[in-house]
């Protein structure tokens, strides 16, 4: 079959329908979403207003995804959070085109299908991160890579670096890619020809020249997002061994690809070790893909902590390999379709809870964080304005990168129409950023002659205090955020901000107040 024909025979067209109906569905959802953008959503948003090489905590890309399409339909949400969608789609299309590949027409429409309806992609389509960008460019790398090993073809080593490096701008995980490709070329012979004659080299510096700019920016800046992702593992060797974040990482992969698919993973992982030396080198390709990040980020968990998607980018490798395996069976397409329809319920009962019963979303503690911040935000601007017979404020001190960033995203009109709004700035609790609104805007002694100072942390409003010469606090503000929760915070007003110094005394004070 030529590609021609490849590209509109039955297989390719149902999975075109399937593919643009979803993201159009998940587009117009957008629209419909109750929840406004989280911090680290509002935090991205901010970073899109410069374009720079690097930020801090992160890679650019999510900045640049945010700037164009923010720049095409204006700063509202669901423009914010177009990318995650469009996204995913292209990660679909990936995978479709690789599961055909390695398994046939009909595996790749389901593997195609199954990653647009995986529970985490249902949720990573409603919002932007830097998974949702990370991944489409994996499954692109993950494909040319197969390509490469099967033809041999510059042309695919060119694509691979070239995705490869994107990916890691877009998230340093990225970087697990090359490891896999190390235990592929161990594991495969066809692998280790195809990376022969200078091939590996060429996508390997091609990568490092898209990457270069961003090293550039870190060098500049103190390594400042590789030390963030660093200092993600939080590794204590006074306190390691928790058998607890080991199971929760590994059982949280059933809430991100679904309990069904997530225990016929665990049966396919049994079968390939039982019956290593028949693995077919489509199993030994794709399992080289997943194997790395999930049993690096599985230590990680058992001697700190992590995230269940810190292992996200073994997820289309995953989808793949099942998705084929499940299909060349009767009994193994039947898993494989339950799997599909007990997702979809999922992810409908879900958005359900959200468009019928937003009350009851307000459980969840991060939808409850993203609740409530355009009625925050309005609050704390009435409470900024110049009073009759008083001087006005010269800047809104905060005293948490929450705040800070909902405030800076949620006044972007106000601050256009010219209310006179005073600068915002972050209070920093130790001497030097530790996080992206310390490291933005912090507070400045010359702008601290009448300061409305907004707490979010209350426990810490002694040490605020001691930065100021005069202090009050003047109000306790509390927001509804639905479901019988509010945001409460404290306000207060303080004036000559001399900030005493960060000292070993100073560091002790608060040590104490952190272990009361």
């Amino acid at each position: 079959m030529t590609p021609f024909q490849a590209a509109f025979d039955r297989a390719s067209l149902a999975f075109a329908a399937v593919l643009i109906a979803m993201t159009a569905i998940r587009i117009n959802l957008l629209f419909l979403n109750p929840v406004g953008l989280g911090v680290d959503e509002a935090q991205y948003w901010a970073w899109s207003r410069s374009i720079e090489w690097g930020y801090f905590t992160k890679p650019p890309m999510i900045a640049w995804v945010i700037g164009a399409t923010t720049a095409i339909f204006g700063d509202v949400e669901w423009a914010v959070r177009l990318g995650a969608p469009l996204a995913h789609a292209i990660a679909a299309t990936a995978l479709y085109l690789l599961g055909r590949s390695t398994h046939g027409a009909w595996p790749g429409f389901w593997a195609g299908f199954s990653w647009l309806m995986l529970p985490g992609v249902f949720f990573s389509s409603s919002l932007i991160s830097t998974d949702a960008l990370l991944l489409p460019l994996w499954s692109v790398a993950l494909f040319a890579m197969w390509r490469l090993m099967n033809t041999r073809a510059m042309i695919w080593a060119i694509v691979v670096g070239v995705f490869v490096g994107l990916g890691v701008l877009a998230k340093y995980a990225m970087l697990y890619f090359i490891v896999c490709t190390a235990l592929a070329a161990l594991w495969l012979e066809p692998m280790r020809q195809a990376l022969a004659q200078g091939r590996a080299w060429v996508a390997g510096l091609i990568a490092a020249v898209i990457v270069a700019p961003n090293v550039y920016w870190n060098v500049q800046n103190g390594f400042a997002t590789a030390r963030h992702t660093a200092s993600n593992a939080s590794l204590n060797l006074d306190d390691m061994f928790h058998f607890d974040e080991l199971f929760e990482f590994i059982f949280g992969q059933a809430a991100v690809l679904g309990p069904l698919i997530f225990f016929a993973l665990i049966w396919l992982i049994w079968r390939t070790i039982r019956r290593s030396d028949t693995n077919s080198v489509e199993d030994k390709f794709l399992f080289a893909y997943i194997l790395p990040p999930f049993v690096f980020i599985s230590i990680i968990a058992f001697i700190s902590r992590s995230n269940a998607n810190w292992a996200a980018v073994a997820y289309p490798a995953i989808v793949v390999w099942l998705t084929g395996v499940l299909f060349a069976t009767r009994n193994g397409r039947v898993v494989l379709f339950n799997a599909i329809a007990i997702n979809m319920a999922l992810g409908i009962f879900v958005a359900g809870i959200f468009a019928f019963n937003p009350a009851q979303a307000t459980q969840f503690k991060n939808i409850r964080n993203a609740l409530g911040w355009s009625e925050t935000a309005a609050a704390i601007a009435e409470r900024a304005s110049v009073a009759p017979g008083e001087p006005p404020f010269t800047a809104i001190m905060v005293d948490d990168r929450d705040l800070y960033f909902e405030l800076n995203y949620h006044w972007r009109d106000l601050r256009r129409d010219g209310v006179p709004l005073p600068p915002l700035r972050m209070w920093l609790l130790h001497g030097e950023a530790e996080n992206s609104a310390e490291q933005r805007d912090p507070m400045r002694p010359e702008e601290g002659a009448r300061v409305l100072v907004v707490h979010q942390r209350a426990a810490y409003i002694p040490f605020v205090a001691g930065d100021f010469t005069v202090f009050r606090t003047v109000e306790h503000l509390s927001v509804p955020l639905g479901g019988g929760r509010n945001r409460d915070l404290e306000i207060s007003v303080g004036e000559g901000f001399a900030p005493v110094v960060r000292d070993e005394a100073f560091r002790e004070r608060v040590m104490r107040r952190d272990d009361d």
